[in-house]
Order: C-alpha cells, then structure tokens, then sequence
C-alpha cells in the first residue's frame, strides 16, 4: 500500500505512476526512434532520431538508477519487473547494475574510483586508457561486457586482474570498485543475475529483428546515447573532493536536458541522500554549494590526467551505508 514517506522533515514519497508513464513512453519512443532510422533514407531524419534516442536513453536508464535505489515503485515485485526491463535497454543486468552501482556509492573517490587523477603507482598508459575511455563512450560498454562475462564464466570474471586481484593498475580501471564483495554473493545470486543476463539478450536480439535493424543503425543510435550516457557518469565526480559522500557535483545544465536525465546532475544531492527519489533530489540541493557547469567540467577532463594531490578519503560512515542499503518499499 503506498504511502507518503518522509525524510529529513520533507515529503520523498515514490512517484510510482509518474515513473511507470516514463518508462513505458520511454522505452516505446526508442523503439519507435531505432524502427524510424532504420526504415528511413533521410539523413537528416536519421540523425534526428539518433541524437532523439541518446537523449531518451539517459531517461530509461534514470529509471533504472531509481530501480536500483529501490526507488522506482514502493511495490517491490513491480520494482524488479521494471528494473529487469529498463536494464535490459541499456543494455546490462539489473541485479549485476544493482550490485555495481551501490559498491559504487560505497567507494565514490576511493583510488580505485579516481579516474581523472594518477600517483606514482599508476600505470599512466592504462589510466590515460580508462579516461578517455569514458570520454569516448567506451565506457558505456563495461556494464554490458561485464555482465556478459558474468553469464559465460562468473568465476573468471571476480578472479581476473580487472577485478583488482593481484593488479593494482588493472583494478583502478574501476572493476575492483564495482566488483567489491561480489565474492560473498550466494551461488543462488550469482544464478539470478545470470538469469537476467539471458532476459537481456532476449530482449535486444528479439527487438533487432522484430523492429527489422540493421547493424549500421543499431551502432549509431546506441553509441549515441553511450556517449551521451558516459559523459555524464563521470563529470559529475571530476575534480570533486575526495570524500565518500560528498565527492560529486551538483552541475548546471540546460533544464530540458535535466528534465531528459530525471534530475541525474543534482549528483551531490544524490551521493548525499541516495535514498531520495529523483522527483525530490532539487529539494536536497545546497544553494550555497559550489554548482559547476557540466561542460567545464567535462572540457577539462580532456585536458588529460592530473597528479593526484589529495589524502584518501575517510571509511563509509554508518549512516550513510544504511541509507545506500535502504529500501522504500510498502509492500
């Protein structure tokens, strides 16, 4: 049964309606948009429903970030149904996204999470390599790779050096982060992941062929919003103090390209209250904070590495690993 919940002395209650509308109009626009291009031979019509379908994307997957918060519906069933479905655009695994990202929260600028910055143990090669990784949108792909290799081989995945076991280099790629615990998981949650993986495949492969695509348009709506995506997911860290939890940026960014990304760049606020709805994170933002622009930000990030100037930041408070861990479900 929904209710209002409160936080802080403000209403955060799930907007459950509002985000099935979305992701349900969401995912049948970047149908319509992949049918579209592909059926079209205006170019010009072809780049519109491409720069269309990168944007809609970043919405689609903003759900999915509500999902893994637990914050998509206060319905718990309905929440994993629609979880599995918009992780499946992206495309990744919902419980395999899940689990990375909230190792994500928990190691936000830790050295396995700087990926602008290097220190003497660095192999610059490879920390160039992960940096413009995620300018070019390469980054865009790990999810999906990782998940892929968690389906053929789970044991391979959490053992090999991009896990961080027995190189530091490799692992400050991001994947000892994201990968963290992931050992303690049961043989029972690692099958449902897999499970899900297999969902996935079926949903892109079917969508493929039932939408009649070809590899061409496939490719360009989907490195569109790769892009687009990977950008964002690490400009809003960049240059940001190392801290666990207020190591990221509010950033400042047209408001029709915040409203596309659900609120996605009141990151600090987010980081700060991961247990707040997207609908609600405005309210969490500091006005007195520092609130850079998204393009500075990301322009500079082109500039190349910078030599890492800042002490580690401290463990992960109590508090704040509730608050990661906390599900706003009633039912």
């Amino acid at each position: 049964m929904k209710k209002t919940l409160m936080y802080n002395n403000k209403n955060i209650s799930i907007p459950a309606n509002l985000n099935i509308f979305l992701a349900v109009g969401s995912i049948a626009l970047l149908m319509f948009l992949l049918y579209t291009c592909a059926h079209t031979d205006n170019w010009w019509l072809k780049i519109a429903c491409v720069m269309l379908f990168a944007y809609t994307g970043n919405t689609t997957f903003s759900l999915l970030h509500e999902a893994v918060h637990s914050n998509f519906h206060y319905n718990r069933k309905i929440n994993y149904i629609f979880g599995n479905i918009t992780a499946a655009m992206f495309p990744t695994a919902y419980s395999f996204q899940k689990r990375c990202h909230l190792n994500h929260h928990r190691n936000n600028r830790t050295q396995y999470e700087l990926f602008e910055m290097y220190d003497d143990r660095d192999n610059k090669l490879v920390k160039n390599i992960t940096l413009y990784g995620v300018l070019t949108g390469v980054y865009w792909a790990v999810p999906f790779i990782g998940s892929i290799w968690l389906l053929v081989n789970p044991n391979s995945l959490l053992s090999s050096r991009f896990s961080g076991k027995d190189n530091y280099e490799v692992g400050r790629m991001g994947g000892a982060s994201m990968l963290r615990s992931f050992e303690n998981l049961s043989g029972r949650e690692i099958t449902r992941m897999r499970m899900e993986v297999l969902f996935t495949l079926a949903v892109q492969i079917g969508m493929f062929f039932l939408l009649g695509l070809d590899l061409t348009t496939y490719f360009m709506c989907y490195f569109a919003f790769g892009f687009t995506w990977s950008a964002l997911q690490y400009a809003d860290h960049a240059y940001s103090v190392r801290d666990i939890r207020n190591g990221a940026w509010n950033l400042k960014v047209h408001p029709i390209t915040k409203a596309f990304f659900l609120n996605y760049h009141d990151h600090l606020a987010h980081h700060q209250h991961p247990n707040v709805p997207w609908i609600h994170l405005p309210k969490f933002v500091d006005p007195n904070v520092e609130k850079p622009a998204f393009l500075a930000i990301y322009l500079k990030m082109w500039k190349g590495l910078v030599k890492l100037d800042q002490n580690e930041p401290a463990p992960i408070d109590a508090e704040l690993d509730n608050l990661i861990e906390r599900e706003n479900f009633t039912n």
